[in-house]
């Protein structure tokens, strides 16, 4: 509380009280203060999560395209599989590499 005396020394004195106020004052600074340090945090997570999206899609983008060239990879094998079975192929190998032939009646054993 202060006193201030108006008057101009006649007979007539005047009183101004100052009443604190209801709520403590804040100093402004303190309120930029917060909001600067709350603009600064949002600014930062926000390039935080960006980097993160663009990651994320890389490392997307990288494992559609090895599951592409696996695919591809698992087609091939499968063709070089079902060539490698083909009975002709076997039958070409046994007789000509092998020197195998057709059993004759007459070798055939029975067994009991």
């Amino acid at each position: 509380m202060s006193r201030i005396l108006v008057g101009g020394g006649g007979g007539m004195i005047t009183e101004i009280r100052r009443e604190p106020p209801v709520f403590p004052s804040v100093p402004r600074r303190g309120i930029f203060l917060v909001l600067g340090v709350l603009f600064l945090a949002v600014a930062l997570f926000n390039v935080w999560m960006s980097g993160r999206y663009y990651r994320i899609g890389y490392t997307t983008s990288r494992a559609v395209e090895e599951r592409r060239g696996l695919e591809q990879e698992r087609m091939l094998l499968k063709t070089e599989q079902l060539t490698l079975r083909s009975p002709a192929r076997i039958e070409d190998i046994a007789r000509n590499r092998l020197g195998m032939v057709d059993p004759k009646t007459e070798r055939i054993l029975r067994v009991r």
